[in-house]
């Protein structure tokens, strides 16, 4: 071979093993910033605060109106949110109280914002729209977590066999 070949020699001996790290010595330390805990626990409250803004933007979407034609998107974004957020609830944290919690506090901060105030102020109107929208967020609540006990109750079955 030539001097400028940056190939190494077949024929040439095989460098020195490096020596084992002093690590496998040391002990095992816990790392704390990942505990799995934590993390639901975070997931948890943070999927309860953005229900609980949703629930405050979809209740001042109630009233919007194209000219004079209501638009219902609250209704879209109540069914939606609601199904959505119970699920991802259930499956970050693991746990179907956290799943129930999301279409509850939904529906205290509707029930809240539905209730006219001592200024006669009124977020969520009677009218056909807010009703709807009520009733279709309550039912969508509902669905989202009845789905995850039976997706559940399906996966512990499944396993039991």
């Amino acid at each position: 071979m030539r001097a400028t070949d940056p190939r190494p020699d077949p024929a040439a001996p095989a460098p020195p093993a490096a020596p084992a790290p002093a690590a496998a010595a040391a002990p095992a330390r816990r790392d704390h910033g990942t505990d799995p805990l934590a993390v639901r626990v975070v997931a948890g409250v943070l999927i309860s605060a953005f229900a609980v803004g949703l629930a405050v933007v979809e209740a001042f979407l109630v009233p919007l109106r194209v000219g004079t034609v209501p638009l219902p998107i609250c209704v879209l974004l109540a069914v939606a949110g609601n199904v959505v957020l119970t699920k991802l609830a259930v499956r970050q944290t693991g746990s179907i109280v956290c799943g129930v919690l999301q279409p509850v506090l939904w529906l205290v901060v509707i029930v809240v914002l539905s209730v006219p105030r001592a200024e006669g102020d009124l977020i969520v109107p009677g009218s056909a729209t807010g009703l709807v929208f009520l009733f279709a967020g309550a039912v969508a609540g509902a669905y989202g977590v009845a789905s995850e006990i039976t997706r559940r109750a399906g996966a512990a079955a499944r396993t039991r066999r």
